[in-house]
């Protein structure tokens, strides 16, 4: 019987691979999966012992014609020139690697791909999976990733020119937020009428709330602001503050990780330049 093959178990691998069967959208007894470090799948086998635990990456290729590969993106091109042999035209590749894009791929595997940038925020069931696919995925292939992933949370649907500024708001995103949280915690902590743990339950409990105006009651990011800061008032001062300092610091974001990604993409360019 044909399997669902997966292929690396680390950080973001893991948690795709659980939310998978938590769902229940795959049935587990579908599911063979392998890992360099085979002992890491010892706790999934034992939550979910009709799992099957491939040996190697060869058998999850022999025995799957959908392969989610969750490996360093440094390691994707020598990962399918070793199961090259295993793969045919019904083959369909799904991967996760942000710098490695679908034309880099193709040169080694001329067949179906989908790429698909998830989120941490999946483990909440929350956030947005971007995903893209080649021409040489059909409809009811591009269902299948789709549905996947829309059981951990929503699913964009992206030009590959948007990948990366995308994944710097989704994927990126909870990173880039955490930090400015943190550095919010730590100038009122300079204070000193808090505690650490007074302050970060106070701006953790205001930014969830604050989503939920957002989200539940479609309040808008400007609606917000006016609603809190009355003309002429305290908040308005700290708005100023923000609106003269937080423009540079995003635009030097985007700068420097739009930077490495091209780095990045460069770099693949001379690695698969043979193909």
């Amino acid at each position: 019987m044909e399997k669902i093959g997966f292929i690396g178990y680390g950080a973001m691998g893991s948690m795709i691979i659980r939310k998978i069967l938590y769902s229940g959208i795959l049935d587990e007894s579908n599911i063979v999966i392998t890992t360099r470090t085979l002992s890491k799948l010892n706790q999934l086998q034992e939550s979910h012992p009709l799992v099957e635990i491939a040996p190697d990456n060869a058998t999850v290729a022999r025995k799957s014609q959908k392969i989610f590969i969750f490996v360093n993106t440094g390691e994707v091109k020598g990962l399918i020139e070793e199961i090259k042999g295993y793969l045919t035209d019904k083959t369909h590749i799904i991967y996760i690697s942000a710098g490695l894009t679908i034309e880099n791929l193709e040169k080694v595997f001329p067949g179906k791909i989908s790429k698909v940038i998830p989120t941490l925020t999946s483990e909440v069931k929350e956030g947005i999976s971007l995903v893209a696919h080649n021409f040489r995925v059909d409809e009811e292939d591009a269902r299948f990733v789709e549905e996947i992933f829309k059981a951990m949370g929503e699913v964009k649907m992206v030009e590959k020119n948007q990948f990366n500024v995308g994944t710097n708001l989704t994927s990126s995103g909870p990173a880039f937020l955490s930090a400015i949280l943190l550095k919010f915690t730590e100038s009122a902590l300079k204070e000193g009428y808090f505690t650490r743990e007074e302050v970060e339950e106070m701006v953790t409990q205001t930014m969830y709330g604050t989503l939920k105006l957002l989200q539940e009651e479609n309040m808008s990011l400007e609606e917000v602001m006016d609603l809190v800061a009355t003309p002429g008032g305290i908040t308005e001062e700290g708005l100023k503050v923000l609106d003269q300092g937080l423009p540079r610091v995003f635009q030097d974001l985007f700068r420097v990780t739009l930077d490495k990604y091209e780095k990045t993409e460069t770099k693949l360019n001379r690695e698969f330049i043979k193909y």
